[in-house]
Formats: C-alpha cells, structure tokens, sequence
C-alpha cells in the first residue's frame, strides 16, 4: 500500500467543510484538473459518483464512508486496484484540523502510484488549500 497525507489547521468550522466536500457536483470548481463529476447527491456508503479528470478517462468511484461533519471517505476502482481518498475535519482549539488521506492498494498499485497518486500527493497542499477556499466562499 502507497499512502500520503496532509494536514492543517483552519477557522474554518467542520460543518462548512465537510458541506464542501459532499457537494460533489461541484468538485470542478476548486479540483481544477477536475473536467465533470456526476453525483446522484447519495451519501450512503457504496453510492456511486464518477469523475473525469482534464484529458484522462471517466473514474468510477464509491462513497465509502460519509460521518457528518466529521469524513468522507471514496474509494476509486482503478483497474487491478483501488485509490481511497480521505478527508477528516476535527474540531481543535485553533478551529478545525483537516487531514487529506490518499492510499493506493492492490496487485497494481505500485503503478497507479506512479500515475494517478504520487502526482495527486505532489499537489496535495495546494488542492487542500483551494477546497478551504471553495468551503470558506460557499454560500
């Protein structure tokens, strides 16, 4: 398993992130290499949703957990391995801790590392820091 991880601290509250982050029809609009995503609004673990990423194929992915306020967890099927990507909000004295987790498992996972997840960890920061700026802005 590949996994990468990054953290920081907000004012913003873990309501209003985690509204930003289920409001995955809106992905696009702060996940700039992000083409469309297709969402029927389900939360509900094994839900389905695509995306498509600028000049790449349409991703298959599931909701895999949706705690309120708290994570949401996808899961990605890649062929022959599978990409979760994280997010936690937890409360701290300073506002809100958030912690983007991606992990890439299975039999082809050393290669879906090398294209899809090490650049994605590579841009992990600044991805991070324009969702809090979606999630800040957002009415």
């Amino acid at each position: 398993m590949h996994r990468y991880t990054y953290e920081t601290i907000v004012e913003t509250p873990p309501d209003k992130l985690y509204a930003a982050i289920t409001d995955i029809s809106r992905w696009p609009v702060w996940a700039l290499k992000l083409e469309q995503t297709t969402h029927d609004g389900s939360l509900q673990p094994g839900a389905p949703f695509t995306l498509k990423p600028k000049g790449g194929p349409t991703v298959k992915l599931t909701v895999e957990v949706a705690r309120a306020n708290a994570v949401f967890s996808d899961l990605a099927q890649l062929p022959l391995a599978k990409m979760r990507t994280r997010h936690e909000f937890e409360p701290v004295e300073l506002g809100t801790r958030v912690r983007v987790t991606i992990e890439v498992f299975g039999l082809l996972a050393f290669l879906w590392d090398r294209v899809v997840a090490r650049p994605q960890a590579v841009g992990l920061a600044d991805r991070t820091q324009a969702f809090i700026r979606f999630a800040e802005g957002r009415q």
